[in-house]
């Protein structure tokens, strides 16, 4: 959730670098970076300075909280850094993850952050496993094509079908795909037609955790997924903190092809007691 900055990432402790000298441990840390309206550095200069650190060729990940610096608008895209990360990939030879986004909602409101183009980083980073990005303002994932990226996480306030369409669109072993799809009043432009491929399992053979979140449309995503091929491939699946009422939970209840999960998450939803009951012990819901 939105509500405070992560804690940990690729299962290792975030520690902010604000100044040389701030982390010294690149192999055991994941690394962020993050601007204040209150402080004078930008994340260029701060992604500059951490790449000229020693031992920064031991990072394996890297998050990158609010670029907004004071006096611009909320809108602004991280697109200047993610060109200088690109340009400076030789420094970052072991890079498995990258967070763009750690922005919570007291720093800026998920629906208003300015994002930018993803498409280089695929090229420059053939050991990223890990893909993350928060806000979808302006954001291009561009043609995916690499050979270990393993997890893919998307989370918007609207989501733009384009963005679907590329990931459809991807070649790549996601063994775990999350979308937060949001609500047409802040851009969301998706339908059940755009995962037409996903759910009839024309791609992603390798995956095993798919969550579809965050919809105003959950209960057809419900009934789509519940009657679908990929379900049979998943150990986790997820249909949480949208709009899911009791006529996507019967589609989920009555559905033959969701007994083998290890893992369902509803959790924040609008099932009443009777329909909530019925998932229990096998679900957080």
């Amino acid at each position: 959730m939105m509500y405070g900055n992560i804690t940990t990432f690729f299962d290792k402790p975030v520690r902010d670098f604000l100044k040389p000298g701030d982390v010294t441990d690149f192999s055991s840390s994941a690394v962020r970076l993050r601007c204040s309206y209150d402080q004078d550095h930008t994340m260029l200069t701060l992604l500059a300075d951490l790449l000229e650190q020693p031992g920064i060729e031991a990072l394996e990940a890297l998050v990158f909280g609010l670029w907004m610096e004071g006096g611009e608008s909320y809108d602004v895209g991280p697109d200047p850094a993610i060109e200088l990360l690109v340009a400076k990939k030789h420094k970052l030879p072991n890079l498995k993850a990258l967070f763009v986004g750690d922005i919570i909602s007291e720093e800026n409101e998920m629906s208003w952050i300015g994002q930018g183009n993803m498409s280089p980083l695929w090229a420059a980073f053939p050991g990223l496993q890990h893909f993350q990005a928060r806000g979808g303002n302006g954001l291009r994932l561009g043609k995916i094509v690499h050979d270990r990226l393993d997890t893919l996480i998307i989370e918007t306030g609207g989501m733009n079908k384009s963005i679907v369409h590329e990931v459809m669109e991807a070649q790549a072993p996601l063994s775990h795909l999350e979308l937060w799809l949001g609500d047409e009043g802040y851009g969301d432009t998706t339908s059940l037609a755009d995962f037409g491929t996903l759910f009839e399992g024309e791609v992603f053979p390798d995956l095993k955790s798919l969550s579809l979140n965050n919809s105003t449309y959950q209960d057809g995503l419900a009934d789509a997924v519940a009657n679908s091929v990929v379900v049979g491939r998943l150990d986790r699946l997820g249909l949480s903190m949208g709009a899911l009422t009791d006529k996507g939970g019967q589609s989920l209840l009555a559905s033959d092809r969701l007994t083998h999960l290890k893992k369902l998450d509803l959790t924040y939803h609008f099932l009443s007691e009777v329909n909530r009951a019925g998932f229990a012990g096998g679900s957080n819901s």
